[in-house]
């Protein structure tokens, strides 16, 4: 019980800490200000699943294979990033993004070109791509493939502000979905070539 209650402790100052290096990062006052009370309900969650006996850790077998398939060497990869251990928060925060997608891209699923995936960056069969992506707590992230190439991503850092706020954030992956895929004229400060581009429906279930 003294090793999960730790490694509980252990948890709430990363995520603290990961949640205040996301708000420098996008350099947006607004944005700054949502994720404050995001960081303030996580640390409570934390806190909750501690004073329970510890925080259950997500299996690590049958998790899907960061390679990138045929099928997906010239589409857009919709990335969930998550960790082994999954706080409401994260939960919401991939099943919002994932009901977006949903919703706005059924014909790209369908055809192919936009390809939605769900990854542990804890998993040493991820650590190329956490490391790539500079991955340190559960995101959402786009990667634009062309011929088997990335030549395009970024890191979603935004959806921890938004996600108490559900048609903000669908808005939000609508808008920058439809910017990777060309049919908006992207920022030219937001955009990079093969580096980080640093410019909802009803919730659905997570698999257990």
């Amino acid at each position: 019980m003294e090793l999960k209650n730790a490694l509980a402790i252990c948890l709430i100052a990363l995520f603290s800490a990961t949640l205040v290096l996301l708000i420098a990062r996008t350099l947006d006052v607004q944005t700054a200000g949502r994720l404050e009370p995001q960081l303030i309900r996580i640390v409570e969650e934390l806190e909750a699943l501690r004073k329970q006996g510890g925080i259950a850790a997500a299996a690590p077998a049958d998790q899907p294979s960061s390679a990138v398939s045929e099928s997906e060497s010239d589409a857009l990869l919709v990335y969930y990033f998550h960790g082994n251990t999954r706080c409401p928060t994260c939960r919401d925060i991939e099943s919002q993004a994932h009901g977006a997608v949903l919703a706005d891209f059924a014909a790209e699923l369908n055809s192919g070109q936009v390809i939605w995936k769900t990854l542990n960056y804890e998993q040493g069969a991820n650590a190329d791509l956490a490391k790539k992506f500079d991955i340190m707590a559960p995101v959402v992230l786009l990667a634009k493939m062309q011929a088997g190439e990335m030549v395009q991503w970024k890191s979603l850092d935004e959806v921890w502000g938004l996600v108490g706020d559900k048609p903000a954030y669908a808005a939000f992956m609508r808008e920058q979905i439809n910017k990777m895929l060309g049919r908006d004229k992207p920022n030219t400060q937001e955009t990079n070539s093969a580096s980080p581009d640093t410019s909802a429906p009803a919730d659905l279930p997570i698999p257990q």
